[in-house]
């Protein structure tokens, strides 16, 4: 793909959506329609961080390969579709994401996208703030959609927060107090329908106590998730499913599944994360309450590291 033109197209695509907090085109009408929840599955993959090396697009090719196989009807990234944006050249950022963009485009059903702390361009280098690219304008302009929003499927409020706050050139897990002023009234809106959130970074984790390494700082949750907690467990959220520690985890409270799901690149293509490999999540939605599966790809890697 031509580099300029990417820009200039992705460029007029994001001159048409919000900067945040909106319900995806055409979903307000489909409410009455969809106000009976029938059972069905999606899949929810998170952190592909994809790069030329490693063997990463191979690796992400399984990915997507499982999901086309499967009877997922829709499927969500959670976050880090690259390996880093934050400090590669701007080149590189929009070669990792060209990258990226080639492998989605070979799945045959309709994917959501997650902000990730990696998606975020520039924040590490000499990139200007006005750059077209710079902050979370290439994840905007890319995948077509804010870094946070909500859509209905069958009876189900999905709603897609943006963990990853960006104060100067730091970013910290955390949800801004706008958004959380837009998370209560989207909650109460939809307040009738089973509601399933969706967050990079966790809310909730047990990451800590897994092993040597595994309560480091990288690892935290999100900050201010003493305040969000409670507000999901006032309406009707059946779970939570989150990325960016690459384990695959449920913590149960409160009536609430706080899923995480694991990752496409395991241990950033090195094997395995604290035993998990590298895989995929399918959630299936029945009854009221989620069930879910990982199935690893099978992918090798050319530099075992495992964790």
């Amino acid at each position: 793909m031509n580099r300029r033109n990417f820009l200039r197209g992705s460029g007029l695509a994001a001159a048409g959506c919000a900067l945040g907090g909106v319900r995806a085109v055409g979903q307000e009408a489909e409410k009455s329609a969809m106000a009976e929840s029938g059972s069905f599955t999606f899949a929810f993959f998170t952190d592909v961080h994809i790069e030329p090396e490693m063997d990463a697009p191979q690796g992400t090719e399984l990915a997507m390969e499982i999901i086309n196989a499967s009877d997922a009807e829709f499927a969500i990234c959670g976050g880090d579709h690259v390996f880093d944006a934050q400090g590669a050249h701007k080149e590189r950022i929009i070669d990792q994401y060209e990258l990226y963009m080639q492998a989605e485009k070979t799945l045959r059903i309709p994917v959501r996208h997650v902000l990730g702390n990696h998606d975020v361009a520039g924040l590490q280098t000499g990139m200007s703030s006005h750059d077209a690219i710079y902050g979370k304008a290439m994840f905007e302009r890319t995948f077509q959609t804010p870094t946070y929003y909500s859509f209905l499927h069958k009876g189900v409020n999905f709603i897609v927060l943006d963990s990853i706050l960006v104060e100067g050139r730091e970013w910290h897990p955390m949800i801004d107090l706008r958004q959380v002023a837009w998370l209560e009234r989207d909650l109460a809106a939809n307040a009738a329908y089973p509601q399933i959130v969706i967050s990079h970074v966790p809310l909730a984790t047990s990451m800590a106590s897994y092993g040597p390494g595994s309560n480091d700082k990288k690892y935290e949750p999100v900050s201010n998730a003493h305040a969000i907690v409670p507000m999901l467990e006032k309406y009707n959220v059946i779970a939570l499913l989150q990325g960016h520690t690459h384990i695959v985890e449920s913590v149960h409270r409160h009536g609430m599944q706080f899923v995480t799901g694991g990752a496409v690149c395991g241990n950033w293509w090195r094997g395995t994360q604290y035993g998990d490999h590298e895989g995929v999540m399918f959630v299936t939605v029945d009854n009221g309450g989620i069930s879910t599966s990982y199935t690893p790809t099978g992918f090798v890697s050319t530099e075992s590291a495992n964790t």
